[in-house]
């Protein structure tokens, strides 16, 4: 069963291994999907890549988070309706799992096994234990020269 969290959208802080980090992304339409003790929280990161300015921060970063998807080592949501819908249906399970699903629309859709920390600050902070599903679209949805490497020149 597919629940909305919020669909209105909410800074993101990532983190990757060796250092990185990258704070301005934006995720929309959190939603959960609860299958039995599988509680996968997918966020929608599309809107990031819709904008003019392809030198704008939050452009750069959802371009890094593609190419360095798997060293991601942890996602944090300062947002606090979202942190309690979230506890809210964790609570609801007997022994969940906890997945996200990162949505970059034509550049991929990843999947990871997470664990949860509630923060005393506000906002949830989500560490990453596995990668679980990669679908990089890119290479088959636009030629070499489509791609977001080649268009700082338009």
């Amino acid at each position: 069963m597919k629940h909305s969290l919020r669909k209105t959208p909410s800074q993101l802080h990532l983190t990757y291994k060796y250092g990185e980090r990258s704070d301005s992304l934006l995720g929309r339409h959190f939603s959960l999907i609860d299958e039995a003790a599988v509680l996968t929280l997918s966020i929608d990161l599309t809107a990031n890549f819709q904008t003019r300015n392809k030198t704008s921060p939050s452009y750069l970063d959802a371009v890094n988070l593609a190419h360095s998807h798997h060293k991601l080592e942890s996602l944090l949501c300062g947002d606090n309706l979202l942190r309690a819908r979230l506890i809210r249906a964790w609570e609801q399970v007997d022994q969940p799992q906890l997945r996200i699903c990162l949505d970059l629309g034509q550049r991929g859709r990843f999947l990871y096994a997470v664990e949860p920390h509630s923060l005393l600050t506000g906002g949830i902070q989500f560490v990453v234990k596995d990668v679980l599903e990669e679908d990089n679209r890119v290479s088959r949805t636009l030629p070499p020269r489509e791609q977001d490497i080649s268009r700082n020149h338009r």
